[in-house]
């Protein structure tokens, strides 16, 4: 079976909301593009969503954002995650 993967770009727009937290270049981020994971002669696909890795030494938070959906989501209980509350954990972390 033969495999087509399509990166996807990461949106700006996102990047430019996390970046606006006060003292978030303290903590090391990653932003990882997502995917899109065609079956060929198929009718199967896989979305991988865009991840976003905020981490210092001692912790990590995993937030999820997939292609269409304005939603920014925790990876370990993917519940919907607001700038706020990103903003609240981030401080926690410093």
């Amino acid at each position: 079976m033969k495999i087509t993967i399509e990166p996807l770009e990461f949106p700006l727009c996102i990047k430019e909301k996390l970046m606006k937290i006060p003292k978030i270049s303290k903590l090391h981020i990653e932003f990882v593009n997502g995917k899109n994971i065609h079956f060929d002669k198929t009718n199967l696909s896989i979305n991988e969503p865009h991840k976003v890795i905020i981490s210092n030494e001692e912790s990590c938070i995993i937030i999820l954002s997939y292609p269409n959906d304005n939603n920014l989501y925790l990876k370990d209980s993917f519940e919907i995650v607001t700038l706020e509350s990103i903003k609240f954990l981030i401080l926690k972390m410093l």
